[in-house]
């Protein structure tokens, strides 16, 4: 990777890399307006929302390939090299792939790069071995599911986070009490001090907007 940080773009993708924040980025942009953000390597601001939104998709797939922690923050270093590398001629096109496709794609490569880095460092096989890439790969079918379940645990996160958005604190807790963590009725009743009506409400107003927030992800 030391070849490549004399490069703007490498550099911005990596300043954003340097701050772990697991989070699900800002929601004022779409993904095609924020990609074309990722174009002008000096906007700091665009990078980090793009790392804020899929940093814990690509760290999550690496760990469920098999990499430890430090080989899984380097394999999504090097992911934002690659994607910061391919913007210039990058062109966001729904109808000849998906986003999701393309950045999975770029982050299995990187990951098996750093299988291959493992298993030159253990000399386990012939860095110039023809038999690299099969040892250092991992199976398709497993990065591919490994993947699917990190991306829709990314957008229900973004979802929970739209929805808190727009409903109060107190609809919210009583959704998750009833809901998420299955609290019985009478307990959530005593313990805020509502009514049962008022706990129906919220919770089908909560999982309403849950549902629709996540149907939109979907469609983007």
């Amino acid at each position: 990777m030391a070849n490549f940080v004399h490069m703007d773009s490498a550099s911005t993708a990596l300043r954003a890399a340097r701050k772990p924040r697991w989070t699900t980025g800002s929601l004022e942009a779409t993904r095609q307006s924020l990609v074309t953000r990722l174009r002008d390597h000096a906007d700091h601001d665009g990078w980090q929302q793009f790392f804020d939104t899929y940093g814990g998709v690509i760290h999550g797939l690496a760990i469920k390939a098999g990499l430890t922690g430090s080989e899984a923050d380097e394999a999504l270093q090097e992911t934002l090299v690659s994607v910061a590398q391919e913007m210039p001629g990058f062109r966001y096109d729904p109808a000849r792939g998906s986003f999701k496709g393309w950045l999975f794609q770029i982050a299995r490569r990187r990951v098996a790069d750093q299988f291959r880095k493992r298993a030159r460092l253990q000399k386990n096989v012939d860095p110039m071995g023809d038999g690299i890439g099969e040892v250092a790969d991992p199976a398709a079918d497993s990065m591919n599911a490994a993947w699917e379940e990190e991306w829709r645990q990314n957008q229900l996160q973004m979802a929970v986070d739209r929805v808190k958005q727009k409903v109060s604190a107190g609809q919210w807790q009583m959704f998750d009490l009833a809901t998420i963590q299955g609290w019985p009725t009478e307990r959530i009743c005593s313990v805020l001090g509502i009514n049962r009506a008022q706990l129906y409400m919220a919770r089908m107003r909560v999982g309403r907007l849950l549902k629709a927030e996540v149907a939109a992800l979907g469609a983007e």
